[in-house]
Formats: structure tokens, sequence, C-alpha cells
């Protein structure tokens, strides 16, 4: 059974972490293990919410998966009752510090 959000995806306020508004870069990975661990849900619980298994949370967590659906990104988003924008906006952030790590 997939739990399903309380509120609509447009409604959910930012997540306000500092080291990211400050513009300091931070593994995607690491910032939705904060997310669902601020809110207090297990990896089954989060991964539940969005639909997915179990392992994808947990690899994307550990950076060895990386979020390049769409339609993913917007299902873990409403699952960790955020932005879609936001958690757009951290792949982004990923994929662009990626591709700068194999530039160099």
């Amino acid at each position: 059974m997939m739990l399903q959000t309380t509120r609509a995806p447009n409604t959910f306020a930012p997540v306000k972490l500092p080291d990211i508004d400050n513009g300091r870069y931070v593994p995607l990975g690491v910032l939705i293990a904060r997310v669902r661990l601020w809110n207090r849900w297990s990896v089954i619980a989060t991964a539940n919410r969005a639909g997915v298994k179990e392992q994808t949370i947990r690899k994307i967590e550990n950076g060895e998966r990386q979020l390049t659906r769409v339609p993913t990104i917007m299902r873990l988003a409403d699952a960790l009752e955020m932005p879609r924008e936001q958690l757009f906006n951290w792949v982004v952030k990923e994929q662009e510090y990626r591709a700068a790590r194999k530039e160099a």
C-alpha cells in the first residue's frame, strides 16, 4: 500500500538548510537523507510514500544512484513533502557538480 501525501505538492514549504542556502555543495543523497530524518521517516516509509523500492532510496542516499527520471523526482519530492522545484534544483546542482569533477 502506497501512502498518499496529505497536501497538494505545490503547497509544501521549501526546505531550509543553512549550508545549501549559503551556496555550499552538499551531495544530493545527503540532502534527501536529512529531509527524511528531519521528518522522522524510515527508508521504508519514504520508499512507500514515493512508490519506489527501499533499495532505491538507500542507493540515492549513498550516492550509488542518480535521480534522472522526472516522475521519480516528482514522487520523491511529494513523499518528502517539499516543493518539486526545490528537489529539481538540487538534482541539477548535483549533475553540474558531477560534470565539473569529470572535466577536472
